[in-house]
C-alpha cells in the first residue's frame, strides 16, 4: 500500500513521526509525506526511502492556514495515489481532528501513533541516514579541544538566555546551537560527543531524546502537559517558567 502522511512542519513533530514512516516502510508499504519545502533536503537526507514532496509556505495562504497544513498535503498525496491518508495533527483550529475523543486523553505524540496504529514505543526506533561529512565540518568549526557542554536555548516560541544557565554548564567551555546550518541533523557528531547537554523541549531535544543519547542532560521545558512530548531517556527536568524570554 502507499501510507500518505499529512505533518507539513515543525521540524521537530517530523523528527517525533518518523518513525512511523519507518514502520510503515519496514512492512513494504510506500510512504509519502508533503513536508515545508524549506525542510524538504533535510529530511530527504535523512531517510531518502520516504518520498517527501514540497509543500510552499505561500502556495495556497498564509503560513498558519489550513491550506497549508491540510490541503495542500492532501493535494499532493491525491496526486500521488495513496491509498491511506494519516493526518497526524491532534489539534488544528477549525478543522476537526481524525480521532478528538482521543486528543482529549494523550499527548500530542501519543495521538500521532494512535491514529496510525503504530506502537507507540516504535517513537524510539528512530533510524537516521547520517552525513559524516557535514557532521565533521560542523564539529570542526564549533567544537573546543576536550569537554565541553552544548547548549539550546530557543524554541519555536521561547528562548532561555544563557545566563539563566549555573550548574547544568558544570564549569566546561560551551558551544551553543544556532542557526549556522540548515540542516538538524549536521549537529549529531557535536551532540555525541559532548560532556554535558543542555536543552530547551524542541527539535534538538527530541532527536537527542529518540536517538537514546547516554549523557548527562538538562531539559527545560516550556509547554503545557498536552503539548510536551513524552520523554524517556534520562533527563534532569527544570521548570523554564522564570527564565522564558517570549517575543
Amino acid at each position: 500500500m502507499r501510507m500518505g502522511l499529512v505533518q507539513t512542519r515543525g521540524i521537530g513533530d517530523i523528527i517525533i513521526a518518523l518513525p512511523i514512516a519507518q514502520y510503515f516502510l519496514d512492512r513494504g508499504h510506500e510512504v509519502v509525506w508533503p513536508v515545508d519545502a524549506r525542510f524538504l533536503r533535510s529530511f530527504q537526507g535523512a531517510n531518502p526511502r520516504v518520498k517527501f514532496c514540497p509543500v510552499t509556505p505561500n502556495a495556497r495562504g498564509s503560513l498558519g492556514s489550513q491550506a497549508y497544513f491540510v490541503d495542500e498535503p492532501q493535494d499532493i498525496l491525491r496526486a500521488n495515489a495513496c491509498d491511506t491518508t494519516h493526518i497526524l495533527y491532534s489539534y488544528f483550529t477549525g478543522y476537526q481532528v481524525a480521532r478528538p475523543e482521543l486528543r482529549k486523553h494523550l499527548k500530542f505524540d501519543e495521538y500521532k501513533y494512535a491514529v496510525t496504529g503504530v506502537p507507540f514505543s516504535e517513537k524510539w526506533r528512530l533510524s537516521i541516514q547520517r552525513n559524516a561529512e557535514r557532521e565533521r565540518r560542523l564539529f570542526e568549526r564549533v567544537a573546543p579541544e576536550g569537554p565541553y557542554t552544548l547548549v539550546h536555548l530557543e524554541g519555536s516560541d521561547a528562548s532561555i538566555g544563557l545566563e539563566a544557565l549555573r550548574s547544568e554548564i558544570g564549569g566546561l567551555p560551551v558551544v551553543q546551537i544556532c542557526a549556522i546550518t540548515e540542516n538538524v541533523f549536521d549537529w549529531l557528531l557535536v551532540i555525541e560527543r559532548a560532556a554535558r547537554l543542555v536543552m530547551i523541549d524542541s527539535c534538538f531535544s527530541n532527536l537527542i531524546d529518540q536517538l537514546g543519547i547516554d549523557r548527562p542532560k538538562w531539559l527545560y521545558l516550556r509547554s503545557s502537559v498536552a503539548n510536551t512530548p513524552v520523554y524517556r531517556s534520562g533527563w534532569s527536568f527544570l521548570c523554564a517558567k522564570d527564565t522564558l524570554q517570549i517575543p
